[in-house]
């Protein structure tokens, strides 16, 4: 019988397959699981969950329905000059906004309490308090991106008391936040934020936005947060700005190779902090609960919410 069911293949190496195969085949008995690499009857695949698959693996796959990525980016999948014309369904959320609503929490902390100085002084077994702390009331924090992700964030750091920014592409109104958007309200929220998060999407417009242009607009004391892309950020550019004191420090989770090069300046640098792409985790069980409602949905003969392939989201 397992011979003749239509196929989900499943490629990520960073993801274990055990728990997908599981979910996959007790709540979807109609379909058999398998790695789409180690897959022989090709014509019988009929759903992809992918992340950062090789370029051309899916063209080979005739009969797909639609690719689900396993992750909230979809700027790699459309890279692929050979990617096959079938709908795309990236995931809404998963539980990943709370995990980086967190991880950009500690970092806004750290700035704003200055713990990095504290790291120091401990090193150098020195005691020295800091009293001239800026107020949170104070501390505006500018959240660039206001999607499914971006804003949880800006309103899980509001409820804690800080300003909080919102910049987007086109307009947003969310409460509490006070929003920009375009051109022409880029230079005024850089302006205005002490931290700047990127959560935004990587699209043709937002590839290396965070330039020196864009650097030098922010000011001397603000911090840069990038969750979003490596490559919406010329590195060498935040070097320069870093070196000439432009802007007082980031953190960085993405990078534009990842691993991040062992001889990348970045990794020794005194005011940044680097993560190795660790913001946020898709948790398997959030994202088998979409992905089944969708496959299920599809067969039904509806549609998901689709990426758009010429916006890159």
């Amino acid at each position: 019988m397992s011979d003749t069911l239509p196929v989900i293949g499943f490629y990520s190496p960073s993801e274990d397959q055990t728990v997908y195969k599981t979910r996959l085949e007790r709540d979807l008995p109609g379909f058999q699981f398998e790695l789409l690499e180690h897959a022989t009857k090709k014509e019988r695949v009929e759903y992809a969950l992918v992340w950062s698959p090789p370029n051309g693996l899916l063209q080979t796959f005739e009969n797909l329905k639609a690719i689900f990525v396993l992750g909230a980016g979809v700027d790699a999948l459309l890279r692929d000059p050979d990617l096959p014309e079938v709908p795309i369904v990236r995931l809404e959320d998963a539980g990943m906004a709370q995990q980086m609503a967190h991880y950009v929490i500690y970092g806004i902390l750290r700035f704003q309490r200055r713990f990095g100085i504290y790291e120091n002084l401990q090193a150098s077994k020195h005691w020295e308090p800091i009293l001239d702390i800026e107020p949170v009331e104070q501390f505006s924090v500018g959240v660039m991106g206001l999607g499914a992700i971006g804003s949880v964030v800006a309103e899980q750091v509001s409820r804690l008391g800080f300003p909080v920014l919102g910049w987007s592409t086109s307009p947003k109104e969310i409460d509490g936040i006070l929003s920009f958007c375009g051109d022409d309200g880029l230079e005024s929220f850089l302006a205005k934020a002490r931290v700047v998060i990127n959560l935004l999407p990587l699209t043709q417009t937002t590839e290396q936005l965070i330039d020196k242009d864009f650097l030098s607009r922010m000011s001397m004391d603000s911090f840069l947060i990038n969750i979003g892309r490596g490559r919406h950020l010329k590195e060498e550019d935040l070097l320069e700005a870093l070196k000439k004191k432009a802007i007082a420090g980031a953190m960085l989770d993405v990078f534009e190779r990842e691993p991040l090069p062992r001889e990348n300046q970045l990794w020794n640098h005194p005011n940044v902090i680097v993560t190795p792409h660790v913001a946020a985790i898709t948790p398997p069980e959030g994202a088998l609960d979409q992905i089944i409602g969708n496959i299920q949905l599809i067969e039904a003969g509806g549609l998901p919410s689709l990426v758009d392939r010429k916006k890159g989201y």
